[in-house]
């Protein structure tokens, strides 16, 4: 079985992880979670092909369970800090009935600022062709042993990791939540 994976917020409340469109923008979730596109701000009014919506209409997912991008992060940078200890293990089987949802494969290739999304880069989640990846890419590792040796950005957790998006509000009551460390 391959699963999709989404960190659980700190803190959770309720039963519903809900897009950024969907928050209230004055509100301190909002504004908490808008701050991780600092610089890519233009990320979040791109369109997704398929679902034709935004960005920012989608619950993201990645293709790798956290606990593997945690270990590789602390070889890199063995000071580094969790703050969200939990995490949401879904099966696509459970949301791929339900939701409308795509695997989002960014080019390697692109340039850094480019933020379109083309249909080459999307295709349709569906259990007979998704596959759960189970290492973090080489391309991650670059971008973050860059960051070690200029100093200059910040890590980001799923660079080069395939994503996926789910539309719309995605409740989680039957979502099995893993421990992370």
């Amino acid at each position: 079985m391959n699963y999709i994976y989404h960190l659980v917020p700190e803190p959770f409340l309720g039963k519903k992880l809900i897009p950024l469109n969907e928050m209230n923008p004055e509100g301190e979730l909002y504004l908490s979670h808008s701050k991780k596109y600092k610089g890519r701000e233009s990320l979040v009014s791109e369109m997704i092909p398929i679902l034709n919506c935004k960005w920012n209409d989608v619950v993201q997912f990645s293709a790798l369970n956290p606990q593997y991008i945690i270990n590789e992060l602390r070889k890199i940078q063995p000071r580094f800090k969790i703050h969200r200890m939990k995490c949401f293990k879904v099966s696509v089987e459970e949301v791929e009935s339900v939701y409308e949802g795509v695997v989002f494969n960014r080019s390697k290739s692109r340039e850094k600022g480019d933020f379109s999304i083309s249909l080459n880069e999307v295709q349709l989640l569906h259990s007979k062709n998704y596959k759960e990846i189970h290492s973090v890419p080489k391309e991650t590792l670059e971008y973050w042993n860059k960051i070690k040796e200029t100093g200059e950005g910040k890590y980001l957790w799923f660079p080069y990791v395939p994503h996926i998006f789910l539309k719309g509000a995605v409740d989680t009551s039957n979502f099995e939540i893993i421990d992370l460390s």
